[in-house]
């Protein structure tokens, strides 16, 4: 089980680094895609929450907040994905939230 989550982590941070040098159309994303299609055959998939609003009650995340004010948060970076195996959650997804 490890393994898989820490091939979804190592996938997502390709992903974001893909998307951040602008090398979006290059072919890489599409690589990208067929890995996540296979770790989907093997039951496990992973999400990226950045731009989603943050509640203290949320679960799937383990969030740092930026700022003194707890309302109107948004996830603004992704450290780790959150990554479910055959639907449930396995790992937790760390992020930054900020007000914007």
């Amino acid at each position: 089980m490890q393994p898989l989550i820490d091939i979804a982590n190592q996938v997502h941070a390709l992903e974001k680094k893909v998307q951040k040098e602008g090398h979006s159309g290059s072919g890489y994303l599409r690589h990208i895609q067929r890995i996540r299609q296979s770790l989907a055959e093997l039951g496990t998939t992973f999400h990226s929450p950045e731009g989603e609003r943050y509640t203290e009650t949320r679960t799937d995340v383990e969030a740092s907040v930026t700022g003194e004010s707890m309302d109107n948060l948004t996830i603004t970076q992704v450290i780790k994905p959150i990554v479910s195996q055959h639907g449930q959650i396995v790992q937790a997804g760390i992020v930054i939230v900020e007000r914007v």
